[in-house]
């Protein structure tokens, strides 16, 4: 299995911190009110958003992290520093702030879809005091770090001293920018910048469609030839990525296929993902264009999950190999899987695990898994059988739509497992 590009030093983060607030029920009528539908409350859970996600996702795949930003004197603020240190995150940096509070996003989901997303933010630039202090921790960290990721979501944070303080200076590490602002200018120095299609468009005067692919190029060519941006990534949703890269005179393209066009469940903190582990991956010393595979491929995994979420290390590194497919990255483990369990638990889902050496799927199976999917939120399955032939009926289990997580086992029976995964229900 392919190793992961970790670099030896830490990766700094710096950005937007934010807290994504889930909260799911059921719609089963229309107020009488007014014309609105109402939600049957079941459960609510925090997610680390921003930033947070972005240093969430390379803390799970194994590198150090330093952490750099803006948090309130509140609930939420306490929250996100206490779950980010339980994942091992590196907060000194984090200044809790008596003139704002954290940003909170509340999105409402019921049956699967967003119904409503609810915003509690400042978006003012932050006090001289606050920033100051931002300064202070990016200087003491800035030579210290592999690379450097700003996560902008223009909320404040990255005003231009504090991006002066990681862009300016011969010995600035590797910075990749995930921008929001449509002045592009503010980010010059940086080494990449990670818009999507439409901040692309917006930061340009460029003509043609938002997708358009000479219309994408064109736009990226000025904008690196006018501000001196070392590459651009565009990541343009199912249609991949395009990887622009300054090679002498001229400036080179790379396209990177979608790692697979299936359903999307949510695209929540994919860009944080994306800038995460391009950083990752090229701050490990790997091409720049075998680290905007790498981060392709990551981004593909998290889509595939609901709310911010990171991507498993051997996931990962499988779909590195080309040993399997999207949904090959819902094979993992049982530590892994094990992992995840305590998480859903803490958001409060239920979870239900079944189990069998499914040789030929059929019918049958395919209601029993719907039948135990639909008893708790999580499904975990477990595959037993001819070792040989294991990966391919796991692989094959993990496509189906209603299917969370699938781990094999070598037991005749699961009653190992079972102790060890602790499910809430088993089918």
């Amino acid at each position: 299995m392919a190793e992961l590009p970790i670099p030896s030093a830490p990766i700094l983060v710096v950005g937007d911190i934010m807290c994504d607030h889930y909260i799911w029920g059921d719609v089963e009528r229309i107020s009488p009110e007014a014309p609105v539908q109402v939600l049957r409350w079941e459960r609510e859970a925090d997610r680390p958003g921003g930033a947070a996600n972005a240093a969430l996702n390379l803390a799970a795949l194994g590198c150090r992290v330093r952490l750099v930003g803006i948090v309130g004197k509140d609930e939420a603020g306490r929250w996100l520093r206490r779950s980010l240190k339980e994942a091992g995150i590196d907060t000194s940096g984090v200044v809790e702030s008596s003139e704002r509070t954290t940003t909170l996003k509340t999105r409402v989901i019921a049956r699967g879809q967003h119904m409503l997303r609810i915003d509690r933010e400042t978006r003012g630039a932050i006090a001289g005091r606050d920033e100051k202090h931002l300064v202070s921790a990016i200087r003491k960290a800035k030579g210290r770090v592999a690379g450097v990721v700003c996560s902008d979501y223009g909320k404040g944070v990255l005003t231009d001293r504090v991006l002066r303080s990681l862009l300016e200076g011969r010995s600035k590490p590797f910075v990749v920018v995930d921008p929001k602002s449509r002045d592009f200018r503010k980010y010059r120095g940086a080494h990449v910048l990670t818009p999507n299609e439409k901040e692309l468009a917006d930061a340009t005067q460029v003509e043609g469609g938002v997708s358009d692919d000479a219309a994408v190029r064109r736009r990226a060519e000025s904008l690196m030839r006018a501000l001196g941006f070392q590459a651009l990534l565009v990541t343009r949703g199912a249609n991949g990525m395009d990887l622009f890269e300054r090679d002498r005179r001229t400036i080179r393209r790379t396209h990177i296929a979608a790692s697979q066009r299936h359903e999307v469940f949510d695209v929540t903190g994919a860009g944080d993902t994306v800038a995460a582990v391009l950083t990752m991956a090229a701050s490990g010393s790997m091409p720049l264009a075998d680290a905007a595979r790498v981060a392709n491929a990551a981004a593909g995994i998290v889509v595939g999950l609901v709310g911010t979420a990171v991507a498993e290390p051997e996931a990962l590194a499988r779909m590195m190999d080309g040993e399997s497919s999207q949904a090959g990255a819902k094979v993992l483990s049982r530590n892994a899987v094990a992992a995840r369990i305590r998480e859903a638990r803490q958001l409060g889902s239920t979870v239900v695990f079944t189990s069998g050496p499914f040789e030929s799927l059929n019918v049958a199976d395919l209601r029993l898994l719907q039948a135990a999917r639909a008893r708790g939120e999580l499904l975990v399955v477990g595959v037993n059988g001819d070792p040989a032939t294991g990966p391919q009926r796991a692989e094959m289990l993990a496509a189906l739509r209603f299917v969370d997580y699938v781990t094999l086992f070598s037991d005749r029976t699961p009653a190992r497992l079972i102790r060890e995964l602790r499910p809430d229900i088993v089918v």
